[in-house]
């Protein structure tokens, strides 16, 4: 299991570069010690690792995301809100499509080069500033996959599941559901979670 948080910050260069343009270029840094001071966090920055829950360093599968978002009032007012989302299990190609038609026949077979994904998810509201108003997710509205190639496909045809991930919860509620998309065959996919409120999240899908 591991945690996710989510914060901005404000390199020490950076803050530097914006006063060196603020003032016309006048400082006491000259330009040789501001390339070796560039050179050397650069250095460092190529030493870190890749911030978890990025595209770079997805969620494995049964892995937890602890997320921070928010849920909104009638009023659009926000309450923090902390939820926990994972991959429980994914498939794809003919099982998914297998499982597709079980769901409901009326589901299509998936068009020459792609192949149906499919992913069992859970997630559940942690912690919450409000009772009185319930955290909305949507396997449709806030999901995507993101090719191999780094193409974000369109989700104009998706797969209806059972049960479908879309939820209305309450803190301290967990649900489970499935979500559908088509994917290049053979490709490898990542999904996307996007809270809305600047956090996103991917998830490793094998």
């Amino acid at each position: 299991m591991k945690l996710i948080k989510f914060a901005k910050f404000l390199s020490v260069s950076a803050l530097s570069a914006m006063l060196l343009t603020a003032c016309g270029g006048e400082s006491d840094i000259s330009t040789k010690e501001k390339s070796d001071d560039t050179a050397q966090i650069q250095k460092e920055d190529n030493k870190k690792e890749p911030k978890v829950g990025t595209r770079s360093n997805p969620i494995k599968i049964n892995e937890i995301a602890s997320i921070d978002t928010v849920t909104y009032d009638e009023e659009s007012n926000e309450y923090k809100t902390k939820v926990d989302l994972s991959v429980e299990e994914v498939v794809r190609g003919a099982e998914a499509q297998q499982k597709l038609k079980e769901m409901n026949e009326f589901n299509e077979k998936a068009p020459e080069g792609y192949e149906w994904l499919l992913v069992n998810a859970k997630v559940k509201v942690v912690e919450s500033e409000t009772e009185d108003y319930p955290f909305t997710i949507d396997g449709i509205m806030n999901f995507k996959f993101v090719s191999e190639s780094g193409d974000i496909y369109s989700g104009d045809i998706i797969g209806t599941t059972d049960p479908d991930f879309s939820f209305e919860m309450y803190k301290g509620n967990e649900k489970e559901g499935y979500i559908s998309g088509l994917v290049k065959a053979g490709e490898e996919a990542k999904m996307e979670y996007d809270s809305w409120v600047g956090n996103k999240v991917f998830f490793n899908l094998k």
